[in-house]
């Protein structure tokens, strides 16, 4: 993941978590609308795919999904890391 995503991903957890439920995230230029956002984790989508990710104690975790999967299938996965 590039440096620019990283930190926008860090920060959306450590300081902007309101903002994003609001206004949603760009990731790798893309902007995604937040469906779900929590202490642990953030839910997105655009209109071709969506983003997961998922705070651990030691790391950050993103996953991506592509228009015609399922959007629980990839949570679930996520979440079981």
């Amino acid at each position: 993941v590039p440096p620019e995503n990283a930190l926008n991903i860090i920060y959306a957890f450590c300081k902007n978590l309101l903002k994003v439920r609001r206004g949603g995230l760009c990731f790798k230029e893309k902007y995604y609308k937040c469906v779900r956002a929590a202490e642990h984790s953030i839910y997105l989508q655009n209109v071709y795919e969506g983003l997961i990710v998922v705070k651990t104690k030691t790391f950050i975790l993103v996953a991506t999904y592509k228009m015609g999967m399922y959007p629980s299938v990839c949570a679930e996965a996520v979440e079981k890391l």
